[in-house]
């Protein structure tokens, strides 16, 4: 495997900012690999316990641990680059926790509203020592639901999340209220990751184009989880 090792430039803006935008991070080849078993995953080819509830035409879909379930997966290269610059960001410690498939099909006007991942209750270590890789497996503008960022906000601790779920369909939603004028804007080529920090606020629109958003986020924090 090919080792991957970020610039003190890079590092440095993770920090600073809260995340880091790293261009063509899987190989086109790897790529399309990993774009056939998670459009599989969307047509709802694989009979998971949890999935075939969701799937369904036009809904956006939300299928946790797709690095279990989707063949081909675990032990893959792609997941063992991810978990390299995890730790050249945070430390030796940092480990994969779980993953989730988050899908936005064309037309879909579902927001991921405001949050930060670690307001989500993660615990002990991972609460303040924590980052996400988002990976775009196709093109991911932001009309097509992009990441957004509020730069520096991982310094400000837990914000206030309030319940959303009466708004948005992704389990046990939340949303934080935020300046939007701070937001910053993402967006990716195929392959393209983000990796941004447990206490970062972040948020995507809807999908208002007539291409599907697939986005994969991949979440990791220390080995043990203790305080």
């Amino acid at each position: 495997m090919s080792e991957v090792t970020l610039s003190e430039a890079q590092i440095a803006e993770f920090h600073e900012r809260g995340f880091v935008h790293l261009r063509e991070f899987i190989p086109h080849e790897m790529l399309v690999e990993l774009r056939a078993g998670y459009d599989a995953a969307t047509r709802g080819e694989y009979d998971v316990d949890g999935w075939n509830q969701k799937i369904a035409a036009g809904d956006i879909l939300q299928l946790a641990m797709p690095n279990t379930h989707i063949p081909g997966w675990q032990g893959h290269e792609y997941l063992m680059r991810i978990v390299q610059v995890g730790k050249q960001l945070l430390g030796d410690d940092i480990e994969y926790k779980y993953d989730q498939l988050i899908y936005k099909p064309p037309g879909n006007a579902v927001e991921l509203l405001w949050h930060q991942d670690a307001g989500y209750g993660w615990p002990g270590k991972a609460n303040y020592r924590s980052t996400t890789c988002w990976l775009a497996l196709s093109e991911a503008s932001e009309e097509m639901g992009s990441l957004q960022f509020i730069p520096g906000s991982h310094r400000q601790g837990i914000a206030e999340h309030v319940d959303a779920t009466y708004k948005n369909p992704i389990g046990g939603a939340l949303e934080v209220m935020v300046d939007q004028d701070k937001a910053v804007v993402v967006e990716y080529g195929p392959g393209d990751v983000t990796f941004h920090h447990g206490r970062t606020l972040h948020y995507s629109r809807g999908n208002s184009t007539d291409q599907p958003r697939r986005g994969l986020s991949t979440h990791l924090w220390p080995e043990p989880n203790e305080e």
